[in-house]
């Protein structure tokens, strides 16, 4: 169902998001005060590289937009009485097309990029199925939007304190209209085979669902962009998640190793490592033709760089642990340099040589306390290195700005960098501003 918006409603996200220009985010971009400040994102809104289309940025994952603006100082948090209504499970990320902001919400959610007004709602029907814990409602997953379209994986997940998700939807939606392309369904019933965020790449939309007998074997999906299946393919021990693809190959982590699948027709490429474990929440990335993935084992956590094309090794480094169960957060690359952190407690950035993997830089983001960075939180926007709610000259490691967030249960998530925004999600959605020099 389609709503098509003139006012701002408390129920969803839309109500966050839409009622900044009211409030400060962007009412520089509707008031006189603009044409007195040239380096505030209004200056560079127009510029069709400021968008963020899908999560982290492109389909290889890479989190960085070359030509991109995000703020570099005179930092502020927009964050109205609204947010407050909004429970962490709603939002679950924004994707940017340069005119529009797209969120994943309880629905899907569609905001003028330029006035802060609401554009468009779509709520995802549920479907009729007996659901044991009453009644189901939809969980918009992380949008990406690509040539007029928004593609979003949709969980249906249960009242009260919504512990249970039971089956999955894949929609494409009008981006200016709002209105359902075409939609995908899983076989329903009480499953947990909700689709995983999709990787939007040429003409393929990519997306793997879960087993219904709740075991760890994945089918991943080759969709064409007018909603015709293409190919399938079963992974077993897969770990969930959005999958990169780059160069016409579909990346997929397991526990088993990693393969590459031919974008087009779903077969293997080929399989490398395959005797490691690889570390499920860090999510793989490509860059300029390197795959950077994690692996856990001895001494700890290991990031490792395999060509793209080949699953050749090009080098390793391995990390001992710091905490009892050591993560690595593969945050984003340049030409020259890729940028990780190590049990992410510690918001320690690391710069290593993309040549061989040595150690370049590393700093320490200060912080109130536990629980405010979490994993995919890099972004590399515009020559500025973001970590969470914190800017860092990605030369030396220099902290430009940090921005104090309070400690939420699931820390905060950076969503997306365009326009001179940083956008973040934890319990609520919080967007931040400033200047652009």
């Amino acid at each position: 169902m389609v709503e098509q918006l003139s006012e701002i409603g408390r129920r969803s996200v839309l109500t966050s998001i839409g009622g900044l220009a009211g409030i400060g985010l962007l009412s520089d971009l509707s008031s006189g005060a603009a044409d007195e400040a040239p380096k505030t994102a209004q200056a560079h809104s127009a510029s069709p590289m400021s968008n963020w289309p899908q999560y982290r940025a492109d389909a290889g994952h890479s989190g960085r937009v070359e030509g991109g603006v995000g703020p570099t100082g005179d930092i502020s948090e927009v964050s109205p009485d609204a947010f407050d209504d909004v429970s962490d499970y709603i939002y679950d990320g924004v994707a940017v097309d340069g005119k529009s902001i797209y969120v994943g919400s309880q629905d899907l959610v569609a905001v003028n990029a330029a006035t802060g007004q609401p554009r468009w709602r779509f709520e995802p029907t549920v479907p009729d199925h007996d659901y044991p814990k009453g009644d189901a409602e939809p969980d918009v997953g992380h949008p990406a939007v690509v040539d007029g379209t928004v593609y979003a994986s949709v969980a249906f997940v249960g009242p009260g304190g919504r512990p249970s998700r039971y089956n999955g939807a894949l929609i494409a939606v009008d981006a200016t209209t709002g209105k359902q392309r075409w939609r995908h369904d899983t076989p329903g019933g009480v499953t947990y085979d909700e689709f995983s965020t999709v990787t939007v790449a040429e003409d393929t939309v990519v997306t793997s669902v879960a087993a219904s007998d709740g075991s760890a074997t994945r089918t991943v999906i080759g969709f064409a962009t007018d909603g015709t299946e293409r190919w399938r393919t079963q992974v077993d021990e897969m770990f969930p998640g959005a999958l990169p693809v780059a160069d016409g190959r579909v990346y997929i982590p397991s526990a088993t190793g990693i393969r590459a699948l031919d974008l087009a027709t779903g077969e293997p490429v080929w399989t490398a490592l395959p005797r490691v474990r690889f570390a499920p929440a860090a999510t793989p990335m490509v860059a300029d033709g390197t795959l950077f993935v994690a692996e856990e084992g001895e001494p700890g956590v290991t990031l490792i760089a395999l060509d793209a094309t080949t699953g050749e090794e090009h080098w390793r480094t391995a990390y001992a642990p710091e905490t009892a169960t050591p993560d690595m957060t593969i945050g984003t690359a340049d030409e020259t340099t890729v940028y990780i952190t190590v049990d992410g407690i510690d918001r320690t950035v690391m710069a290593l040589d993309r040549a061989d993997g040595s150690e370049l830089w590393r700093t320490t983001i200060d912080r109130p306390a536990e629980g405010t960075i979490p994993l995919d939180s890099f972004a590399l926007v515009g020559g500025v290195l973001y970590s969470g709610a914190a800017a860092i000259d990605p030369a030396d490691g220099a902290v430009i700005w940090t921005h104090p967030l309070s400690v939420t249960g699931p820390g905060w998530r950076l969503d997306a960098v365009a326009d001179g925004r940083v956008y973040l999600s934890g319990i609520r959605p919080v967007v931040l501003t400033g200047t652009t020099e």
